[in-house]
């Protein structure tokens, strides 16, 4: 049996994805493939449990001032080293991602990312062999899939 190559879609080191499980529709993502694993902005993590599971409750921060309020069940933590060498100790949970007309399960961290330009960050573990990263440009793809600015 011949296995069929697969070619890889581009997506620009921006794009907007979309978190169907947690109902966020569209939100700004920068494509790191420095990163292993995605994360998110999120404030007031709070960890509950419920029916002998631990749901973690938290709000996503939209760099448009919006805030979304959302939960899922808690996965674990990672830890998780920063570029300037700091190791942090993030709860984590699985989700969808929509990039590109695709959806894919990943691992989301949980994190203060105030300080950053970017309410999400998308690892190459999440990229996987799918899609390969255009760094000279951004929005090349929507999250249903259909085209941006190429």
């Amino acid at each position: 049996m011949v296995k069929k190559e697969r070619k890889k879609r581009v997506v620009g080191w921006k794009e907007n994805v979309a978190l169907p499980d947690l109902k966020i529709k569209k939100v700004i993502a920068k494509i790191d493939t420095g990163a292993n694993l995605c994360s998110i902005h999120a404030a007031d993590i709070q960890i509950k449990k419920k029916n002998k599971k631990e749901i973690v409750h938290f709000k996503v921060m939209k760099r448009n001032n919006t805030v979304k309020k959302a939960s899922a069940e808690l996965a674990g933590y990672k830890r998780i080293r920063s570029s300037d060498g700091d190791v942090e100790k993030r709860p984590y949970i699985k989700t969808e991602l929509l990039m590109d007309g695709i959806t894919k399960n990943i691992q989301l961290t949980l994190t203060d990312r105030a300080s950053m330009d970017y309410t999400m960050l998308i690892g190459r573990k999440a990229l996987g062999r799918r899609w390969m990263v255009k760094p000279s440009n951004s929005f090349l793809t929507n999250p249903d899939g259909k085209n941006g600015k190429k």
